[in-house]
Formats: structure tokens, sequence, C-alpha cells
């Protein structure tokens, strides 16, 4: 089945390792061009040699989304290189393990920067090249979190995700007319570097937490065909957990 992968141009933030390498993974397979891009300069060029030397054609991009100069520079790179941009994965995120009254107003604005603002930033950055291209795919990480209060997690996690769903929901109804589809995820308890061992699989449904293939594999998904007709909807992937 041709999915309508081969020599589209993807590019992930936070790619370097977890959701984002695992979603880089996939689409390098399928031939699309990958811009890996992570805060972590050494460990994005590491993921796109792995990646290269497996046959992708990838490249890695440092970048802090939280700043608006870093993620033009970002867009110029995948630009001059690949020449369009036809999905965006607004992977890269932060979060902290600390309760409500723990988490300092530093944490709340960083989390909210980074988490929030770093999806707005990128996505407002790809969306004129969308236009003009008539078509694009915008996707982004929210959490499980966002639509329960959190888990383990800050206020300032909880908000930033909940944000994140509502703001692909704009960008969906603003971009609909110029072909541009935008969704999120939102998965529940997922072994990254982030959160593995913090959670129990007691909690879902189906007796595990969620590997990070578990939710590249729906990243993927919407960047297919199969999703043309998907847009403003947010995706639950967390074995059941929303159900518990």
């Amino acid at each position: 089945m041709d999915l309508n992968l081969k020599g589209k141009v993807v590019l992930v933030t936070g790619g370097a390792d977890g959701i984002g390498y695992c979603v880089a993974q996939l689409l390098a397979s399928e031939g699309s061009k990958v811009v890996i891009a992570d805060i972590n300069a050494e460990k994005g060029k590491a993921a796109s040699d792995e990646l290269n030397k497996e046959g992708g054609n990838t490249i890695a991009v440092k970048v802090d989304v939280q700043d608006e100069d870093s993620v033009k520079a970002m867009v110029k790179t995948t630009l001059d290189t690949f020449g369009r941009v036809d999905a965006l994965i607004n992977n890269a995120g932060i979060g902290y393990f600390k309760t409500l009254e723990e988490e300092s107003m530093d944490e709340w604005h960083r989390v909210l920067a980074i988490n929030l603002t770093g999806v707005h930033l990128c996505s407002r950055e790809v969306f004129p090249i969308m236009k003009k291209q008539k078509e694009g795919r915008i996707i982004s990480v929210a959490s499980l979190g966002g639509q329960v209060g959190g888990m383990k997690v800050t206020p300032g996690y909880v908000a930033s995700k909940a944000g994140v769903a509502a703001l692909m929901k704009s960008y969906a109804r603003n971009g609909g007319q110029y072909g541009i589809l935008a969704n999120s995820v939102a998965p529940g308890p997922t072994e990254t570097n982030m959160a593995r061992g913090r959670y129990s699989a007691d909690g879902t449904l189906i007796g595990r937490t969620a590997e990070p293939m578990d939710v590249a594999k729906v990243i993927f998904f919407l960047c297919t065909n199969l999703a043309d007709y998907l847009t403003g909807v947010t995706i639950d992937i967390n074995g059941g957990a929303l159900m518990r």
C-alpha cells in the first residue's frame, strides 16, 4: 500500500530519542526526508547518523523551541536542504514530577514556554509554507494529563498539554481551507526517559504502560494518506487508562 510518504519532508522536534526518534525511524523507513530537531545537538546528530546508516535521508538541526529565532533558523535550514515542509511533529517537551505546592513559578513558566509556546512558534513558522503548498500536516503531542488533571506531574505540565490540544483545533480551523490538517495525540504513561518507571501498569486496561513506539505509530498514521479526512481531533493512546 502506498501511504504517500516517499519524498515527503517531515520536521520532528525532540527527535533525538523517545517518541520523536521512533517517529523519525518509521518515516525514514517509508522514504520520507526527516529533519531531526533537538536541543541536544550531539544526540540529534547521532540519531540522524544511525537512521542514515539504515538507508534514511535525514539531517539533524539544533533547536530551542521556546526561542523564536532558533525556530526560524530550524525551518530555514529545512527549506534550504529539502525545499519544503510537508509535516511538522511537535514532540519536544518537558515535565516536572512534583506536587502543586512544590512547583515553582520558574518551573511553571519554563514548562509552558517549551510545551505550549514552543508548539505555537513551530506551527506558526511552518503555517505560511504549508498554506503556499496548499497542503500540510501539523501533529502535536498532548497528554492524558491534560484531560484528567495530571498523574504525578505539575499543574504547569497539565495546563500546557491541555493547551496543546486546544491549539491544534485553532490551527485546524485556520488551516482547513488551505489543505492543512492539524491534530494532536494524547499519550498516557509512556516509558520515555522522562517518565520511565514512574507509573504502574495497573493504571491501564491492558496490563502495561506504553512504549514510545506505541505513540509513534499513531503519529505515523496521522502523517499518511489514511488520515486525509482527520483534522482538529485528539487521539487517545493510553491503553484504556482514561477509563479507569
